[in-house]
Protein backbone atom coordinates (compact mmCIF):
# COMPACT_ATOMS: atom_id res chain seq x y z
CA UNK A 1 0.00 0.00 0.00
CA UNK A 2 1.35 3.41 -0.95
CA UNK A 3 1.23 6.42 1.32
CA UNK A 4 -0.15 6.73 4.83
CA UNK A 5 -2.67 4.27 6.23
CA UNK A 6 -6.33 5.07 6.84
CA UNK A 7 -5.57 5.30 10.55
CA UNK A 8 -2.71 7.75 10.00
CA UNK A 9 -4.88 9.90 7.74
CA UNK A 10 -7.73 9.82 10.25
CA UNK A 11 -5.39 10.83 13.06
CA UNK A 12 -3.92 13.70 11.05
CA UNK A 13 -7.36 14.91 10.02
CA UNK A 14 -8.53 14.77 13.63
CA UNK A 15 -5.48 16.76 14.78
CA UNK A 16 -5.94 19.38 12.06
CA UNK A 17 -9.64 19.77 12.83
CA UNK A 18 -8.89 20.22 16.53
CA UNK A 19 -6.31 22.89 15.68
CA UNK A 20 -8.91 24.62 13.50
CA UNK A 21 -11.49 24.59 16.29
CA UNK A 22 -8.97 26.08 18.71
CA UNK A 23 -7.99 28.72 16.15
CA UNK A 24 -11.60 29.74 15.62
CA UNK A 25 -12.14 30.04 19.37
CA UNK A 26 -9.05 32.28 19.68
CA UNK A 27 -10.24 34.41 16.77
CA UNK A 28 -13.62 34.83 18.40
CA UNK A 29 -12.15 36.35 21.53
CA UNK A 30 -8.77 37.77 20.45
CA UNK A 31 -9.09 38.58 16.75
CA UNK A 32 -6.72 37.38 14.04
CA UNK A 33 -3.22 38.44 13.07
CA UNK A 34 -1.76 38.18 9.56
CA UNK A 35 0.33 35.20 10.76
CA UNK A 36 -2.78 33.50 12.18
CA UNK A 37 -4.53 34.03 8.85
CA UNK A 38 -1.60 32.54 6.94
CA UNK A 39 -1.54 29.50 9.22
CA UNK A 40 -5.29 29.07 8.88
CA UNK A 41 -5.11 29.12 5.09
CA UNK A 42 -2.34 26.50 5.14
CA UNK A 43 -4.27 24.36 7.63
CA UNK A 44 -7.48 24.52 5.58
CA UNK A 45 -5.58 23.51 2.46
CA UNK A 46 -4.04 20.57 4.32
CA UNK A 47 -7.47 19.58 5.70
CA UNK A 48 -8.80 19.41 2.13
CA UNK A 49 -5.80 17.35 0.98
CA UNK A 50 -5.98 14.90 3.87
CA UNK A 51 -9.77 14.60 3.52
CA UNK A 52 -9.42 13.66 -0.15
CA UNK A 53 -6.66 11.15 0.66
CA UNK A 54 -8.74 9.70 3.50
CA UNK A 55 -11.80 9.22 1.28
CA UNK A 56 -9.66 7.62 -1.43
CA UNK A 57 -8.12 5.24 1.12
CA UNK A 58 -11.60 4.28 2.34
CA UNK A 59 -12.71 3.56 -1.24
CA UNK A 60 -9.71 1.27 -1.72
CA UNK A 61 -10.79 -0.69 1.37
CA UNK A 62 -14.34 -1.23 0.09
CA UNK A 63 -15.10 -4.71 -1.31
Amino acid sequence: MDGPSVEELRDELQRLMQEQIESLARQTFLGITPEDLRQEKERLLRIREVSADFLEALKRMAP
